[in-house]
Formats: structure tokens, C-alpha cells, sequence
């Protein structure tokens, strides 16, 4: 049965290798084929543009090609979240570079114009797709969308590449029409917030809504969303009861969330007891919203003017692109959209006339960054909690926290890990004096929770030995002046020294973000990504000497360092 909800319903192109597979796949889908072609009528959608074959004769050669390359928080996306599903478990978010080489060409029936994503033959992951011979090149057949007649070579090659992430794998609900397991009989539902008032954010959203998909636009600014469906609002709302409330607590359930600009998944480790990558705000959206799906679209030439400012940022942002430019794709991972990207997302959206135009002709293409993002962001008003938290987005409430924070002591009052041994602490006042020394410390930057790790090593891309220690532990008390005179005499520009209390919730948080069993222990990073730990429980240490020369030198990490010392 099909759900009664505003939808659209869209249908994927079968690829067919002749006539005869053609005719074949009609009998098969049977009454699916009627259910179609009456859905196609209360949409007003001829059946024929729904469902369309590309037999492997048809298609002439290349008009244009064009390759995007994708980082930063979009790659992380991607990467995550290209699946029409849930979060992918396990996969491997330290991919720098991607790419996606999109083309151009015709039929030979009809000279119909169409685009598709170029295939990469020499990716074992990509063999698992269909692919259709286009001239010298082939295509991945699930990709391949036809170009309406007012719509330009170029615009349908932008369009496709902003889609991908922002859109494709943003979408809430895939669902078979009728019940259907196929991939060629899907619609799109749910609820999307959408984050940013740039045009980037006007397309996603006009995009998302254009696929029957609810979406909220929340901004700062005055965005102009060209769909009617767009719903625009403020980061801050009034309830029901004229309360001001944030956007998330206003909207209530949904089921993604897009953000243009910024990233608070950060870089961080994504496993499976860290669905999230440690993030209290990821952790909020889902439990508080059923929100599992975050997409960052952040590029890193955006992070780059986040980080550095605007005296710095700009430059440094600029000659990223121009290096993204011109790296060679065999540097670059392989992107290959999932099944229903021609024609149950891109067709609909070159139909509608939703389109993303970009100026650069470069055969080689970097989103790269705006001011008007930029401020956007450092203008955002933020919420109250102290954390720097973007107003409304969730934050644990104040009793979560005490509650957090009860339990946490009972369990510590029990038990208390230091290194290898049962007990020990410090008093009130001996941790109150230890904190205020910490505090004043010139030498070692203080990391508080997950989101200080992101924001002072992992987006700055810091090479940094980070001192994980306790406040119920007397050994890391000792070891405190020994590693402010180590970092007095060894921090530089390419070294940085830093401490995190892994004591309370969010410490504990932190700790499973960075691996640490136990306190005293030495996280060492390697440009912002985790390079290895040390347990130490004394300084000097001959281990972690030795870890911090192979880590400036360039060399791999040595795993014999991990174990703890006897």
C-alpha cells in the first residue's frame, strides 16, 4: 500500500541491455507498471519521462565534463551518508580528497541531452554499479538524468554535483512504492531544517522541498527560497505559548539536518560506540528531534576562513582552492552516488527548473568559500549554556547535566582508575587550586570536552600532545609540573601542549573519543588526526620521548608505545 502523505513519486531509470530485457522487466512489474502510470497522472507527469531506458548502443559521445572535487565537512558527508540510509558504521572519514568527473552527451534516437557521472573503471567499489559506453568513456546508468531543452550543458553539470551531498544524501525517507524492495520503484518523504540563508542553502532547500520533502530554512539573514513549501525562520521562534524558543525546539521532530556553514561533526572518529563522533549537539539532534541524519557541507576552504579569520583566512582559503584545482585525481577518492540519484533526485530537480549555477569554466572545480557565510556564522547568536553553541541547537538541559554529573560521582566514589591503581584524588580544595593553575598556564592550552578537542587540534589541524588527567587523580597531579616544563621548552608553531580533565560526563565523553583506558595518558596528533597515545605514569618518559621524535620525523607510529608501563 502506498503511504497517504504529500509526496512525490518518482521512479529510477531500468537500464536494459536490449529489447527483449525491456520487454521482459514490463511483465515482471505488472500491476507496479499500473500503479505508476496512475501516480503519473495525478502528477500531471508524462509516464514516458518516468520511465526511461538508455540501452548501451544509444548514447553518443561526450559534449562536456567537468570534475567537482569534494572535502572537508561535505566529503565527511558523503562519505558518511551516501547510502539513502542510516550512518555508515566504520567508515573512513580521513579521506582528504574526493572527486566526481560528470558528463555530457546525447542519444542517438532523439538527440536528447543527458548527464551522468563519469565511471571509474579502476575502482573495485564502483564495479558493483551498471554502466552504460558513451563514446571513449563509460557511465554509471543509475546517474544518468535527461537535460530539459532551457536548461545548459553547464547548469545541468553544476546542478548535479550540488546535489549530491547537500540534497541526495540528505534525504530523509526512501520508501518503495506499493511495498517494493526494487530500487526503481522509490519516493522521498520526511522533514528537513536546512541551515543558512547563502544561496548554496536556497538551493538545498527549494531542492529538498521540489522532492516532496517538509523543510524548514533557518537563517540570520533574509534567504529567498523560490519554493512556496520553504518555510523560513530565525534561529530563535515563539511557541505556542509565546515562549522564545530555538529553531530545533520550534520545529520538533524531523528527520535530517543540512548545515551550509558550519560543521559540528568537526573531523571526529565516527564508531560504533560513537555513532556521532563524540558530539553532544549530534547526540542531542538525534535524541531529542529523531534527527539521524546531520549533513555538513562545509568545504575546507570555508573552515579555512572560519579558522584564520578574515585577515588570514581569505588567502590561505583561496590557494587551497587553487591547490584542490589541480591535484592529481589519482590523489582523489573515487565518488560514486547511490542507486536513485539520476533519476529519482536529478531528473526531478532539472524538470522543476531548481538549478545551481556556478561562474568558474575550469575543467576542474572547488566550491570554494564567501564572506557572507563567514559572518553569518561569527554573527549567530548563541546559546546561554557557555559552550559556544549556535542558538537552537539542542543543549543538555541544566538537570541532565546535574543528573549526569550525580551518577558519574557515584560511580567514581566506588571505583577510580588511575593508570593501573585502585584510589587516590585530590580534596576540594587541592582540585580548585589545581584548576585555577591550569588556568593560568601560558604553556598549555586548556581542552575542554569533545567539542574544545574539535576546536582547539582537530579543525586547526594541530600536531599536539594532549595530557588526558583526572581531578580524583594524585599521580597526574604530580606529572602536572613536570609537563608545563616540558611544554616551556618544546612547544612551538608545530608543536602544541594541551591538557583535558577527563573527570564528569563530558570528560568521560572526551576520553572515549580519544581511546584512553586510563589516566595518566598522552594523546599525541598528527595535523588535527590521532596519531597515538601513551600511558605514562611519570615524566620523563624514555616512551614518550620516543613517540614525540617519530612524530615530528614523519614516522609511523610504533604500537609497542600504547602498552602500559609495568
Amino acid at each position: 500500500s502506498i503511504e497517504c502523505v504529500p509526496t512525490i513519486v518518482l521512479s529510477i531509470y531500468s537500464v536494459a541491455n536490449h529489447a527483449m530485457m525491456i520487454s521482459s522487466r514490463i511483465k515482471m512489474i505488472g500491476g507496479m507498471l499500473i500503479a505508476h502510470l496512475v501516480l503519473a497522472t495525478a502528477l500531471q507527469t508524462s509516464p514516458l519521462s518516468i520511465r526511461r531506458s538508455f540501452p548501451s548502443s544509444s548514447l553518443q559521445a561526450v559534449s562536456q565534463r567537468r570534475t567537482f572535487i569534494f572535502d572537508g565537512g561535505e566529503l565527511e558527508s558523503f562519505l558518511l551518508h551516501n547510502n539513502n540510509g542510516e550512518l555508515s558504521i566504520g567508515t573512513n572519514i580521513a579521506t582528504k580528497v574526493g572527486s566526481l568527473t560528470l558528463v555530457t552527451g546525447s542519444t542517438q534516437e532523439d538527440s536528447q541531452r543527458i548527464v551522468a557521472v563519469q565511471a571509474n573503471n579502476n575502482d573495485n567499489a564502483a564495479s558493483n554499479y551498471e554502466t552504460i559506453s558513451m563514446g571513449d568513456l563509460d557511465v554509471y546508468a543509475h546517474t544518468i538524468a535527461t537535460i530539459p531543452p532551457k536548461v545548459s550543458d553547464s547548469d545541468a553539470l553544476s546542478t548535479a554535483a550540488a546535489a549530491l551531498v547537500g540534497i541526495h544524501c540528505a534525504i530523509p525517507k526512501v520508501r518503495g512504492v506499493g511495498g517494493s524492495d526494487n530500487s526503481n520503484d522509490v519516493f522521498y518523504t520526511g522533514k528537513a531544517v536546512v541551515v543558512g540563508g547563502n544561496d548554496y542553502a536556497c538551493f538545498v532547500a527549494d531542492g529538498l522541498a521540489t522532492l516532496g520533502i517538509k523543510v524548514s530554512l533557518v537563517s540570520t539573514g533574509s534567504p529567498r527560497a523560490k519554493n512556496d513549501g520553504v518555510y523560513v525562520m530565525k534561529p530563535s521562534d515563539l511557541n505556542d505559548d509565546y515562549e522564545e524558543v530555538g529553531f530545533c525546539a520550534s520545529v520538533g521532530q524531523f528527520d535530517s539536518l543540512i548545515d551550509t556553514i558550519s560543521n559540528e561533526r568537526k573531523g571526529m572518529l565516527i564508531t560504533e560506540d560513537n555513532p556521532y563522533g563524540g558530539s553532544t549537539v549530534l547526540q542531542l539532534l538525534q535524541s531529542k528531534h529523531q534527527c539521524n541524519k546531520y549533513i555538513s557541507t562545509l568545504t575546507q576552504s570555508q573552515q579555512l576562513v572560519k579558522n584564520e579569520g578574515v585577515l588570514w583566512g581569505p588567502g590561505k582559503a583561496n590557494d587551497h582552492v587553487k591547490k584542490m584545482e589541480s591535484v592529481p585525481l589519482t590523489r582523489c577518492t573515487s565518488l560514486v552516488p547511490s542507486l536513485g540519484f539520476g533519476a529519482a533526485t536529478l531528473q526531478k530537480l532539472l524538470d522543476s527548473n531548481v538549478l545551481f549555477s556556478i561562474k568558474s569554466n575550469n575543467p576542474t572545480v572547488s566550491r570554494g568559500w564567501a564572506l557572507k557565510d563567514f559572518w553569518e556564522e561569527m554573527n549567530w547568536p548563541r546559546d546561554s549554556s557557555g559552550m559556544g553553541i549556535r542558538f537552537g541547537m539542542p543543549v543538555q538541559e541544566e538537570e541532565d547535566l546535574d543528573e549526569e554529573f550525580r551518577r558519574e560521582q557515584e560511580r567514581m566514589q566506588t571505583r577510580i582508575r588511575v593508570g593501573n591503581e585502585i584510589g587516590g584524588g585530590m580534596d576540594d580544595t587541592e582540585t580548585t587550586k589545581q584548576q585555577l593553575i591550569d588556568q593560568q598556564n601560558p604553556y598549555v592550552t586548556q581542552i575542554v570536552g569533545v567539542d574544545g578537542l574539535a576546536q582547539e587540534v582537530i579543525s586547526k589541524q594541530k600536531t599536539s600532545v594532549v595530557f588526558v588527567a583526572m581531578r580524583s587523580c594524585r599521580t597526574c597531579k604530580g606529572i602536572n609540573p613536570v609537563f608545563t616544563k616540558l611544554a616551556r621548552e618544546r612547544s612551538s608553531d608545530e608543536l602544541m601542549f594541551a591538557k583535558a580533565d577527563a573527570t564528569g560526563a563530558t570528560g568521560k565523553a572526551l576520553g572515549r573519543q580519544l581511546g584512553v583506558q586510563s589516566v595518566p595518558s598522552f594523546v599525541l596528533f598528527r595535523n588535527g588526526v590521532r596519531y597515538g597515545a601513551v600511558s605514562a605514569s611519570k615524566l620523563p618518559s624514555k616512551r614518550l620521548d620516543q613517540a614525540l621524535s617519530d612524530l615530528m620525523e614523519g614516522k609511523d607510529f610504533d604500537s609497542s608505545l600504547e602498552e602500559s608501563e609495568k
